[in-house]
């Protein structure tokens, strides 16, 4: 192995020390040409090659983690909603870049398009982003599926222009012969061919979503409650019997 490769292989074991013992329960790392010119967007051109991305997942137990809160307005046309798991993952984030910079690299938090045109544009899914690296398989939900946990997954991802070791696809195929999720969405929105987003938020800002306060909510989750792989947590309010 060559110093650099070196270098690289250390980086990578103390970033995915994190998992576990920060807010990500999970640490993969995905190729970063695997994504086009197209996905990066903005992105790309501000911060330079992208060699490595590096996803973060965090399991979600508790409806409170789901709770989606905004500034005023409505959900739809709101700069800024962020859950607490979207809150606490993105701190696990920046102590990756932390890492990542003092080892001499470039390193960013990828932002969702939500808070607004200060922020590079880009397209990269983090789901795919999850796929590549090893965290899952992508399902008919259109989510992606921890072969122990299922859809109830937080995903956030750093960039870095470090060309660190990158995990491989896992060998996983959660959907053959299931489509407990498409039956069960209220909206229709999931079918056997495709995804229509529209229908599904359309849905999730209406009669599927809880609403917690006048600037609290969360989205129907009911595609995903269907799914047989990964235990779902109670539903907001239900009570759980003591351990």
């Amino acid at each position: 192995m060559t110093n650099d490769q070196i270098k690289a292989a250390v980086l990578t074991a103390n970033i995915k020390r994190l998992a576990g013992a920060s807010t990500a329960d999970l640490i993969g790392i995905a190729p970063g040409d695997a994504f086009g010119a197209a996905e990066r967007g903005e992105l790309g051109a501000q911060f330079g090659p992208i060699r490595s991305v590096i996803v973060l997942a965090q399991r979600i137990v508790d409806p409170v983690q789901l709770v989606r809160f905004y500034a005023g307005g409505t959900y739809r046309d709101s700069r800024v909603a962020a859950s607490a798991c979207d809150a606490l993952l993105r701190d696990a984030c920046w102590r990756v870049v932390e890492m990542v910079r003092e080892a001499g690299y470039r390193a960013a938090v990828l932002r969702n398009q939500r808070y607004g045109a200060d922020e590079p544009r880009h397209n990269i899914s983090f789901k795919k982003a999850g796929v590549l690296a090893g965290l899952g398989a992508f399902g008919k939900s259109q989510l992606l599926i921890h072969p122990e946990w299922g859809p109830w997954l937080w995903l956030r991802a750093v960039v870095t222009g470090a060309l660190l070791p990158q995990d491989a696809p896992v060998d996983f195929s959660p959907c053959d012969g299931c489509s407990l999720c498409i039956a069960a969405c209220p909206s229709g929105a999931l079918s056997e061919s495709g995804f229509n987003r529209a229908a599904c938020e359309s849905h999730g800002l209406a009669a599927g979503a809880v609403r917690i306060s006048p600037l609290g909510r969360i989205n129907c989750d009911e595609c995903m409650r269907a799914c047989p792989v990964g235990p779902a947590p109670p539903r907001f309010g239900e009570e759980v019997a003591p351990q």
